[in-house]
């Protein structure tokens, strides 16, 4: 029941595929042969969600499991949201649309605080209760995990436990320990989280009680003297075993629609704001064979085009130059482009910089945070202008067009002249390095303290001095090739209040639920009017938690989470920005002593490979291009139908792209810096529309047999896309389609047959519309219908020809001709049958 109700409401979405599933590499198991059923959550948009690099991890990992089935739910938009509602439809699995309330653990990623909101809609949509505590039953088990997690009181209210750390191995041992738990039968949910509070890096917040001094500031005592510290889960190494080679391809267009690479995890540049630097330390590369291997594999199951060096510091890496030189000999004839986030200007080499020029570029970013050197050397940048400027300079003389400039205000001691710093350095880079239609984009956001960081006490930014100085920045960034972008200061607030948030939030958090909240990470959504009645029906003060000063001696509320770096060190990295005394790399330099290595399990891992052979060593150059003589012309003929039919145009274009490279087909591409596929699609059908005739064009080795490449396709291309016939065609393009015949099957009652019988009946049937240019057109829409005849009670077949060298959509003749509401439209189901 759930399936079909489901289905029945994607045609009437914005952009159906977000729900569809069906992706290429997903995997569907049967939950009754296995022995542990786990729901991956990420609270958000599937654009977002499914391009979240640790999410495939995951996925990846557990259904390696014979005995595990994960599958994936992503937050609903509004309208779908308020479908869901309306047909008492709960969340639904991508894989095999089965309930969230019905998978043992539900897993759900905490990457942002304005996604929190969500986190409750997906519980409501299920009807989950909020709080654990009214949960009684032991399943389904709610964990978090993710950066979020290392100050989980904001949620502990509504989750069972969470993961600190790197959730390789912890989530493959909670799922050991909740399938023996399940065994052994014992069925008390305090039974399960005591066996679960043994697991490295698992907190289990209602095994810790919260109090409130005086002052109100949060702390917690331990209900068990065995369990008073909750030390994050490391991973040691990263291998090949952890990595997701074939990760899932997506139908719509994500946010990062590439093969995410991840070379090295951890950074040891020591910036006092940045939270991942601090609690994802020590740095941990991959190998580069590991890496080049892992291109291999991936770049044949998914037939991605493009290539994304993953890391919290590209440019560090050890063998980048290495690298770079067999990803480039690897994506010979497949159009890759190499996108690498950002690189400083001392990392750049020569033999670096020749290997670049050679890649199509995507995007690059460098990030001064601070205006003045003063500044930076507070935060332990360790980047000086003379830095910056090279590297804008090497990048847009490397072929990049925009450059995008990351900057805080509100960063700890700042000064007006520090903010005056972001608009000279900025005019200055534009002025000097940016030429012709160069550009630079300048990025500035509000700086959020983050707990387990130097700055974990330091005020935020005041709403007020917020909009202040960002209204200085307005004013003053005046330059025609910088272009200024900036967070809503409100969004920033509420981030802030959770960023540092305890127990006290879950009210505030359900209230502003309540109240509509919903995408809070979405310009478009957010509404901080929702958000200012949830603080006045809670009485929270978000000034209480994000620009109060807290003294050094203050509890704060995560001060059970052990990230591995010691107090010590954080209070003598305070004292050095107080100082303006930076602090080195560890990478280059001596230990820094932050306490997370023990240099036996946990130490830095670099693969530094002095024996491999030199880049210039390394073949890069493209082998010569097959002749245009070798190529011949296939017509392909296919079918779009169930599922498929919620593919757009441009994403049906992109599947077969990418069917075609997975089936190892050789293809013509196009001359130049970005060659693209010779490949061309008749017509394009409009979302929903499903086919039995559909046709492309392509150029492929003319050694293949037609019969070949219909059943490599039909290997690759996902369900409801099948091709039907495969043939060469000749040189000159087909003539455009004559008549189509669609067969339209209408919501119950919703079209009287007298009003078919009066339209036909009518010599003439003019209507006026605009034309692209906003000229008024008039057409016969009588002359685009050849008939309509009824094959049913609510089935019509649709004949329509081509008039004034348009071709009719049989939703147009429905609306316009027969009078059909847009509500029945919505409900309609067409299919084309033939073209002639």
């Amino acid at each position: 029941m759930h399936k079909q109700n489901y289905q029945d409401i994607l045609g009437l979405v914005q952009t159906p595929t977000r729900y569809a599933g069906n992706e290429i590499n997903s995997i569907k198991k049967d939950h009754r042969q296995v022995d542990l059923t786990f729901a991956l959550v990420f609270p958000d948009l599937y654009e977002i969600g499914t391009s979240h690099f640790g999410l495939q991890i995951l996925y990846s990992i557990l259904n390696r499991e014979p005995d595990i089935a994960a599958e994936r739910f992503f937050a609903p938009a509004p309208d779908m949201e308020a479908l869901m509602r309306q047909k008492n439809i709960p969340c639904l699995s991508m894989e095999s649309r089965t309930p969230l309330t019905e998978f043992d653990i539900i897993g759900v990623s905490l990457l942002y605080e304005l996604n929190f909101t969500n986190i409750l809609t997906l519980f409501s949509l299920s009807e989950i209760p909020f709080a654990a505590q009214e949960r009684e039953d032991a399943f389904p088990l709610i964990i978090g995990g993710g950066p979020c997690a290392f100050n989980p009181e904001p949620l502990a209210d509504f989750f069972d436990a969470f993961v600190i750390g790197d959730g390789e191995e912890a989530v493959l041992e909670i799922s050991r320990t909740v399938i023996r738990f399940k065994k052994q039968g014992d069925g008390k949910k305090t039974t399960l989280l005591k066996e679960l509070s043994a697991v490295s890096g698992v907190y289990v917040p209602q095994f810790f009680n919260a109090f409130f001094d005086e002052n109100g500031c949060q702390a917690v005592s331990a209900v068990y003297d065995d369990y008073t510290v909750v030390k994050r889960a490391f991973l040691p190494e990263l291998t090949m075993d952890n990595f997701p080679a074939a990760p899932i391809v997506p139908f719509g267009k994500p946010v990062h629609d590439r093969l995410r690479l991840e070379i090295a995890r951890g950074c040891t540049r020591g910036c006092r704001f940045c939270q991942a630097g601090m609690i994802y330390r020590p740095v941990r590369e991959r190998s580069l064979n590991d890496l080049v291997e892992i291109t291999h594999a991936s770049l044949a199951a998914t037939g991605y085009s493009d290539i994304s060096l993953l890391s919290l510091s590209t440019g560090d890496y050890s063998s980048l130059a290495e690298l770079m030189a067999r990803l480039m000999a690897i994506s010979h004839n497949q159009c890759n482009a190499i996108s690498l986030p950002s690189i400083r200007a001392e990392r750049l080499t020569p033999e670096l910089m020749n290997l670049i020029k050679t890649v199509r570029k995507t995007g690059f970013t460098i990030a001064p945070e601070a205006g003045t050197q003063r500044l930076r050397d507070i935060i332990n940048k360790n980047l000086t202008e003379e830095n910056i400027t090279e590297t804008v300079k090497n990048a847009f003389e490397l072929g990049w067009k925009h450059i995008k400039l990351y900057f805080m205000m509100g960063l700890p001691f700042e000064e007006p002249a520090d903010i005056q710093g972001i608009c000279d350095l900025s005019r200055h880079l534009a002025a000097t390095c940016a030429k012709g239609k160069q550009a630079i984009n300048v990025n500035v956001t509000p700086f959020i303290p983050k707990p387990h960081t130097p700055f974990q006490r330091h005020p935020q930014l005041t709403l007020e001095a917020t909009r202040e100085r960002l209204g200085y920045l307005k004013k003053n960034m005046s330059h025609p090739k910088t272009n200024l972008k900036w967070q809503d200061p409100l969004m920033s607030l509420v981030e802030g209040v959770f960023s540092r948030g305890d127990r006290q939030l879950s009210g505030l958090l359900t209230a502003a639920f309540e109240n509509g909240c919903r995408l809070d990470g979405w310009n478009d959504y957010f509404d901080f009017d929702k958000w200012q009645k949830a603080f006045d029906q809670t009485g929270i003060d978000p000034d209480f938690y994000t620009s109060r000063p807290r003294t050094l001696t203050e509890p704060l509320p995560w001060d059970h989470i052990d990230t591995g770096i010691s107090k010590r060190f954080l209070e003598k990295e305070w004292k050095n920005a107080v100082n303006q005394a930076t602090t080195p790399d560890c990478r280059d330099h001596d230990c820094t002593g932050c306490g997370v290595c023990d240099f036996k399990q946990i130490r830095p891992i670099l693969h530094q490979t002095p024996d491999s052979p030199s880049v210039s060593n390394i073949e890069t150059a493209a082998p010569s291009a097959l002749p245009d003589s070798a190529f011949v012309r296939y017509r392909i003929r296919f079918s779009k139908l169930e599922q498929a039919r919620f593919f757009g145009h441009l994403e049906l274009a992109t599947i077969v792209q990418r069917a075609v490279k997975r089936a190892g087909l050789t293809v013509k591409y196009s001359k130049g810096f970005n060659p693209a596929m010779r490949l061309a699609f008749d017509n394009a059908l409009p979302v929903g529309m499903e086919s039995e005739e559909e046709f492309f064009t392509i150029f492929l080795d003319r050694t293949l047999s037609a019969m070949a490449i219909q059943k490599k396709l039909n290997q690759q291309l996902p369900a409801g896309l099948t091709v039907i016939d495969c043939h060469l065609a000749g040189k000159k393009q087909p003539d455009p389609p004559g008549i189509c015949v669609y067969q339209v099957q209408l919501p119950a009652k919703a079209l009287e047959k007298s009003a078919v019988d009066e339209f036909l009946a009518q010599d003439t049937f003019m209507v006026e519309d605009l034309t692209k240019k906003g000229k008024i057109r008039k057409t016969d829409l009588r002359q685009a219908v050849a008939d309509i005849a009824w094959q049913g009670s609510d089935i019509l077949e649709m004949t329509l020809r081509p008039f004034d060298g348009r071709h009719l959509r049989p939703t147009a003749v429905l609306k316009q001709c027969l009078g059909l509401s847009d509500p029945a439209i919505g409900g309609t189901r067409i299919k084309k049958l033939r073209q002639g």
